[in-house]
C-alpha cells in the first residue's frame, strides 16, 4: 500500500484539547446526574455521561495508535503504511474497542433500568460484545481469520452499529415522552452523538486509507459534539420552546453531509461491507429525523394534547436548568417577566401565585388547576376551590421511597 497522512502537530493539539473537552462533557453530566433527586433522572444522566467518556476513552488509545504506524515526515504532515506498524498496534486497537464498548454497556443499561420491558437484554448483548474483545487473543486466527480482523469487525459491525441504531431510538422515545418545551433537547444529543461517530471514523484506518478527508476534521467533530451536547443546559429555556425549527435545523445541516460523506466514501472505494453499513445509518437517521419532526408537528396542531399529557411528562426537561421549585427560578422568571411554565413573555394578563409570587400566564395557570391546581414552587393552590393533587402526588412519591428504604433495609 501507499503512505497516507496520518498526523501532524497541529492536528495532534486538537486532538488533546478535544479529548479533554471530552472528558469534561462527560464529567459535567456525571455532576449533574448527582443533583439529580429524582431516581429516574439519575439514572437517564448517568448513561448520558457514558456516551463521551466512551469516545474520549476510546479516541486516547487512538492517538496513541497511530504513533505505532511507521513512516516519514513531510513538509510537517508523517506519512505511514498501515500494514508496517509497532508492536503495540493492535493491544491498543484493542483497548480503543473495549472502551466504546464498556462505554455503550452503561448508556443501555441506564435504557434497559428505565425500559423494564427489555429485561436486561441490551445490557447482556453488550456485556457479551465487551467479553469477547477482552478474550480474544491479539495473535493468531481461526478458520484463516486473524483474531485482529474479528476484533475489528465486531467493534465496526456490532458495538458501533448498536450504538448507531440505540442510541437514535433511545432519544425518539424521550422525545415522544416529553413535553413540546423539552422536545428540541434531543436534537442537541442526536446531534452531538453524531459528531462523536463520525469523528471516530474518520480517526480509524479505515477513513485515514482512503486519504480523502484533512486530517484536523476529526477533532473539530469531536469539539462540536461535545459543545452541542452541553448547550440545553446552559442556554435561555426559551430557545429550546422552538422545538420545530431546531430538528428541521438540525436535519438540514446532518443530512446533507452525511450524503457528501457517503459520496466521497464511494468514489474513493471503501470497502463494501463499510459502504452499506454508512447507507443504513444514514437511512436510519433520516427516518429518526422524519418520525421526530412529524411528532413535534402533530403536537404543534394539537394544542389540546398537552393538557391531557400532564405536567410529569418531562422527561427531557432534566438536560435543562431547574424550573420549578427553586427560589432562584421563581425570582429569575419573576425579573424577566416570564411564565414559570412555557417561557413566554408576560404581557397583559397574568397569575401571581399570592405565596411565592411566581409568575404565570392565564393559559398555564389555567391548565396547573384543571391538572394538579398546584403552584409549581410552593404548591399554593391555583383554584382555593380545588384539592391541590400535586401535593398528593409529593406525598405518595415521598411515601414510596419511604417504603422502599423498609424494604431496603430489610433485606
Amino acid at each position: 500500500m501507499t503512505d497516507v497522512p496520518i498526523w501532524d502537530p497541529s492536528e495532534r493539539l486538537l486532538w488533546g484539547m478535544a479529548l479533554a473537552i471530552a472528558i469534561i462533557c462527560g464529567i459535567y453530566f456525571i455532576y449533574k446526574a448527582r443533583n439529580r433527586e429524582v431516581l429516574n433522572e439519575k439514572i437517564i444522566m448517568y448513561g448520558l455521561s457514558s456516551l463521551p467518556l466512551g469516545f474520549a476513552l476510546s479516541l486516547i488509545f487512538t492517538y496513541f495508535q497511530v504513533f505505532q504506524v511507521q513512516g516519514d515526515f513531510n513538509n510537517g504532515t508523517f506519512f505511514g503504511d498501515y500494514e508496517n506498524v509497532g508492536s503495540l498496534y493492535e493491544v491498543l486497537g484493542r483497548l480503543s474497542y473495549i472502551s466504546l464498548g464498556i462505554g455503550g454497556l452503561f448508556y443501555v443499561l441506564a435504557f434497559d433500568k428505565i425500559i423494564k420491558q427489555t429485561q436486561y437484554s441490551l445490557t447482556i448483548f453488550y456485556a457479551i460484545l465487551v467479553t469477547i474483545e477482552i478474550i480474544l487473543p491479539l495473535e493468531g486466527s481461526i478458520f484463516n481469520t486473524p483474531f485482529s480482523t474479528i476484533a475489528r469487525s465486531v467493534f465496526n459491525f456490532a458495538i458501533s452499529l448498536g450504538l448507531l441504531i440505540l442510541v437514535p431510538i433511545v432519544l425518539y422515545l424521550y422525545t415522544k415522552w416529553s413535553n413540546l418545551e423539552f422536545k428540541a433537547v434531543s436534537s442537541f444529543l442526536l446531534f452531538g452523538f453524531l459528531s462523536f461517530v463520525i469523528s471516530l471514523f474518520l480517526a480509524k484506518r479505515i477513513h485515514k486509507d482512503l486519504d480523502a478527508y484533512p486530517l484536523i476534521l476529526a477533532p473539530l467533530l469531536l469539539i462540536l459534539g461535545c459543545c452541542i451536547t452541553l448547550l440545553p443546559t446552559i442556554i435561555n429555556p426559551k430557545i429550546l420552546s422552538r422545538a420545530f425549527f431546531l430538528w428541521v435545523l438540525f436535519a438540514i445541516l446532518t443530512i446533507p453531509f452525511l450524503i457528501v460523506m457517503l459520496v466521497i466514501d464511494i468514489v474513493k472505494k471503501l470497502e463494501t461491507p463499510y459502504v452499506i453499513e454508512f447507507l443504513a445509518t444514514f437511512i436510519f437517521t433520516y427516518i429518526i429525523f422524519f418520525f421526530i419532526i412529524k411528532n413535534i408537528r402533530s403536537e404543534i396542531a394539537s394544542k389540546s394534547q398537552e393538557a391531557e399529557k400532564g405536567l410529569e411528562s418531562q422527561v427531557l426537561g432534566i438536560f435543562t436548568r431547574p424550573q420549578k421549585v427553586t427560589e432562584d427560578e421563581v425570582i429569575f422568571h419573576r425579573e424577566r417577566k416570564i411564565c414559570l411554565v412555557c417561557k413566554g413573555n408576560l404581557i397583559r394578563s397574568i397569575y401571581l401565585c399570592p405565596e411565592c409570587d411566581a409568575l404565570y400566564c392565564i393559559k398555564c395557570s389555567e391548565a396547573i388547576s384543571n391538572i394538579d391546581n398546584g403552584c409549581w414552587s410552593c404548591y399554593t393552590p391555583i383554584d382555593p376551590t380545588k384539592p391541590v393533587k400535586l401535593l398528593e402526588k409529593v406525598k405518595e412519591e415521598e411515601k414510596k421511597d419511604i417504603k422502599k428504604l423498609k424494604i431496603f433495609h430489610k433485606h
